[in-house]
């Protein structure tokens, strides 16, 4: 008999935090599931902490692969899965005993295409960091009506920049594993930058229903000040570029809720200069001012930053959008440098 659920962790490298991951997901008061882990190509002893966890537990399946990126990871899993419903848990997370009892709850109840709750952030370190993200929107059943009506409108940009209407992560939601499989095996292996709102946001575009937990915080969410401020990824921009293709050419981009994707390329272009900066970076502060040049050029050739509505931005937000539009590479390195001083100062 096919379970009823499957829950899917991808694993790179987190032999650290997998036994709290997996143990969480193992202790879940909800039982009628598989648990499908991919081990993609870790190098850290994961893989083999994945097989040792799994002799304990015959509802676990262990999946080794070459290393991909976590997009190839998924899709190993969902093809993989049997469940009616499917949910993502990441390996360096852990999820609340009553998540999946919750989930599975709402979703048969309403019988709705996906259900969502709010995220606890374990770094609560972080700088403006509230500790939690809780979505400003009522809970409840929404059926396609009121999905059209409340939810799409402000999906992805709220009117507030930095805020989203729903939470761009793939892994606090419970999916109908059918409909999944189409939008997760959509995003291209490349995309590794907002690769989880290339499959939530058209997944939530085509649902007919949805069901939000509100001020329930399940899924916890570990993130550290070494991946916000020192890690450097040389191929970020590259990812963007491929995620910019793939939105622009998606269902999403046709529809009348459009022009939130321009402001979802401006928080990734804010993120890529961002990126350039970190001082994981060690190029010299010249290349990084011609890469920082490339990654406004681009913003300014693709026409989006034209689309922008800055007036209901922070006044920081409206002078660095101006800078960057105008392709003022110094200034805007030069202000970011200067606010991390500042941050770093008084933190």
């Amino acid at each position: 008999m096919e379970p009823l659920l499957s829950i899917i962790v991808p694993v790179y490298n987190v032999c650290g935090f997998l036994e709290k991951c997996l143990g969480s997901i193992m202790a879940q008061t909800f039982t009628d599931f598989e648990l499908i882990v991919v081990d993609d190509g870790s190098t850290d002893g994961s893989g083999e902490l994945c097989d040792k966890i799994a002799e304990k537990d015959s509802r676990i399946k262990v999946i080794h692969k070459n290393n991909g990126g976590v997009v190839s990871a998924r899709k190993a899993g969902i093809s993989a899965a049997c469940g009616k419903y499917a949910g993502y848990v990441d390996g360096d997370d852990w999820i609340d005993t009553h998540m999946y009892e919750k989930m599975v709850g709402f979703i048969e109840k309403y019988d709705c295409d996906i259900v969502m709750c709010d995220v606890e952030h374990e770094n609560k370190c972080l700088p403006f960091s509230s500790g939690s993200t809780y979505l400003d929107i009522d809970g409840g059943y929404y059926d396609r009506a009121k999905l059209e009506k409340d939810i799409l409108p402000k999906m992805i940009y709220t009117g507030d920049f930095y805020k989203f209407g729903i939470y761009p992560v793939i892994w606090n939601k419970l999916y109908r594993r059918e409909k999944l499989i189409k939008h997760q095996m959509a995003v291209t292996d490349n995309i590794n930058t907002g690769e989880d709102a290339a499959c939530v946001y058209p997944y939530i575009f085509e649902s007919d229903s949805m069901y939000f937990i509100k001020n329930m915080s399940l899924y916890h969410y570990r993130r550290s000040r070494t991946q916000m401020t020192v890690s450097y990824d040389n191929l970020h921009f590259e990812r963007f570029k491929s995620l910019y293709a793939f939105f622009s050419s998606s269902a999403l981009a046709k529809s009348p809720y459009a022009n939130q994707l321009d402001y979802y390329y401006a928080y990734c272009i804010k993120t890529a200069i961002s990126n350039e900066l970190r001082r994981g970076n060690h190029i010299t502060f010249r290349q990084k001012l011609k890469n920082i040049k490339e990654i406004s050029h681009f913003a300014k050739e693709t026409g989006f930053m034209n689309k922008i509505d800055f007036s209901n931005m922070t006044f920081p937000h409206r002078i660095y959008f101006k800078l960057l539009r105008n392709e003022h590479s110094f200034l805007i390195a030069s202000g970011i440098c200067a606010a991390r001083f500042i941050q770093s100062v008084f933190k």
